[in-house]
């Protein structure tokens, strides 16, 4: 094996040990074994603890994260490492839940289907998993398999700067030392896996007058919290709660330890109104729990003050989102991935399957152009851009912030979809129901979802909302207590004038 000196290894530099940055440094490393001689040195940087030298006990006492799906295209990713798929079989395979059904509940009422046979083309493999737990299988996998000639893990550091005109990075201990201080690492590739405040993408940035992003949030306010799994709740099912609370919106996913995770959320431009129950807003966890009992309807909960304590002792939380117009540079042999690249609301469940996918298919472009970054990294935008654009999107628009178009939309889909199961020739599936698929990708899903008028009727009352809460919020426009629906009345017998005044004259 060659020396990681040698001058015919390149060296890559991986900034971020989240799901992608990790399976990349193992395909990076499998990629070697391809090869008549190593080619690649890994650095892989994380500002964070290396979870894969933890006990799965402290894990899921201290380290518990958000629950995310695991589907069709993450899982093919996953596969894709190791003799006999052995990262898959061996480490990841047994650390979620594997998804048997799905439920909507419309207050009391639950409607339920169960995932399609394994046979079908409609069938779904997939799992929900803890993020911190594939983080940590990801890593004790590296660790495990890896003599460390090739790679090198630096956690606890930071990378704060990235020089692209000489191709280095400037890195720093989060606590550093005497002997530990900031230097700089040359790079070959450096890949940005760091998350939607990414250090990396600015180097795309500086360099590109051409590239476009912007970094929002999803423009939604939630908490989440962990309780046991009532008993009349399957262990493998996912639960969709439209309107559990009055205009929240809720999800409950299954979790090891036999509980369950559950996440509610309200548009931002609801929170600060009397729409929203105020009791969820209050610190004492009695008000919170006496609420809750009343009115949550999906199921029974097993233990009321707990859910209102967990909820209490947290804020409301906030998720950011990312789009990019390109995700590489030639120039400076720079390449982005996962959050970086397309941060979003984990609504559709895709974020994690879309970054495994996006180190998937840089290795496989590795293999295909034969390692020629030039031409695999435009390459990777190509394959890429689509789908992380589709992604985000497709998070924000398949729902509706406007409750009773949303209402309307969730009855579509469940309509739509058992159409599509009895008469497939005559009706097309929900998009909702493609997602996850590993023969469609999100561009054909987010095609169907435009084709069907889903998207663009939800994103034309999606952005109008969002523009007229920025205005208010910012001072823009000023807007008195009764005021909108006089100004509205104006604005339409204004417009009515306008088109008599048109009629007139035309027939004059």
């Amino acid at each position: 094996m060659c020396k990681p000196d040698n001058p015919s290894i390149r060296h890559v530099i991986i900034s971020g040990a989240g799901p992608a940055g990790l399976l990349l440094a193992a395909l990076l490393l499998q990629r070697n074994n391809e090869l008549p001689a190593p080619l690649y040195r890994i650095t892989l940087v994380d500002n964070r603890q290396d979870l894969g030298q933890l006990s799965p006990e402290i894990l899921k006492k201290k380290f518990r994260s958000w629950m995310l799906g695991l589907a069709g295209h993450g899982i093919a990713a996953l596969k894709q490492v190791g003799p006999h798929e052995k990262l898959w079989k061996s480490y990841c395979r047994d650390v979620g839940i594997p998804l048997e059904s799905l439920s909507i509940h419309l207050g009391s009422k639950e409607l339920k289907t169960g995932n399609a046979d394994p046979t079908s083309p409609d069938y779904v493999e997939g799992f929900i998993v803890d993020r911190n737990f594939i983080v940590a299988t990801l890593a004790r996998y590296l660790s495990e398999t890896s003599d460390g000639t090739l790679l090198t893990t630096l956690y606890n550091t930071k990378v704060l700067y990235v020089d692209h005109d000489n191709q280095r990075v400037l890195i720093r201990p989060t606590n550093p030392t005497n002997d530990e201080e900031e230097r700089y690492m040359d790079y070959d590739l450096l890949v940005g896996c760091d998350g939607a405040r990414s250090v990396v993408r600015e180097a795309l940035i500086k360099r590109h007058s051409t590239f476009e992003m912007d970094v929002g949030d999803i423009f939604q306010c939630f908490k989440a919290v962990h309780v046991q799994r009532p008993q009349n709740v399957d262990a493998g099912s996912m639960h969709l709660l439209p309107d559990c609370f009055p205009c929240m919106q809720g999800i409950a996913l299954p979790e090891t330890g036999d509980m369950l995770n559950i996440s509610i959320g309200i548009a931002r431009h609801l929170f600060d109104t009397d729409k929203m129950a105020p009791e969820l807003k209050s610190d004492d966890p009695k008000v919170v729990s006496k609420y809750v009992q009343e009115n949550f309807k999906a199921f029974d909960l097993m233990d009321y003050n707990d859910f209102a304590e967990q909820w209490v002792a947290q804020r409301w939380n906030r998720t950011a989102q990312v789009h990019c117009s390109f995700y590489h540079s030639t120039d400076i042999n720079v390449v982005i991935m996962g959050d970086a690249a397309h941060a979003t609301s984990p609504s559709i469940g895709m974020g994690m399957n879309q970054a495994l996918k996006d180190a998937q298919s840089l290795y496989l472009l590795l293999q295909q152009h034969k390692d020629d970054f030039s031409v695999v990294l435009p390459a990777f935008s190509e394959a890429r851009v689509k789908e992380g654009n589709s992604l985000t999107d497709l998070a924000m628009n398949l729902y509706c912030m406007d409750t009773k178009t949303q209402l309307v939309e969730t009855l579509h889909s469940v309509i739509r979809t058992t159409l599509h199961k009895w008469f497939p020739k005559l009706f097309l599936n929900h998009p909702q129901a493609l997602i996850g698929r590993t023969d469609v990708g999100l561009a054909d899903v987010y095609d169907l979802a435009t084709r069907l008028n889903i998207v663009p009727k939800h994103r034309r009352i999606n952005d109008t909302i969002r523009q007229e809460y920025f205005e208010q919020q910012s001072g823009m426009v000023v807007t008195k207590k009764g005021q909108k629906g006089f100004l509205q009345k104006t604005a339409l017998l204004g417009a009515l004038v306008a088109a008599g005044a048109v009629a007139y004259a035309k027939y004059l």
